[in-house]
């Protein structure tokens, strides 16, 4: 059953549907507790979150908790994808000049 929390700031605006929810208790030292998933986003405004949760398991989402969240990497990688590049480096000073280091990440993403 899904669950709304309500927040008395804007959420994130780096938040998404299907982001994962986590809850983590703030003890009076200001320390917070290790994260608890909550669950999947399934819709979001800017003052609430709904989360898919099932309400009568752990945890209980209660005022005062610190709520954040993270992404899937599937859905955000952060490098490039495709099958070609074509790079080109060029010096236009008239002194002379070494490249030390040139490196890529390659991932495969047809399968």
């Amino acid at each position: 059953m899904p669950i709304k929390i309500n927040f008395n700031n804007i959420v994130n605006s780096s938040l998404q549907v299907g982001d994962n929810a986590y809850v983590s208790d703030v003890l009076p030292s200001g320390i917070t507790t290790d994260p608890i998933l909550v669950g999947k986003i399934i819709d979001m405004d800017p003052s609430y979150i709904i989360v898919d949760k099932d309400s009568s398991a752990y945890p209980i989402v209660t005022s005062g908790m610190f709520v954040l969240f993270s992404k899937r990497i599937e859905a955000n990688e952060a490098s490039l994808k495709g099958y070609y590049a074509d790079i080109t480096f060029q010096n236009y000073s008239n002194k002379a000049s070494e490249l030390f280091a040139v490196s890529s990440n390659i991932v495969s993403n047809s399968k």
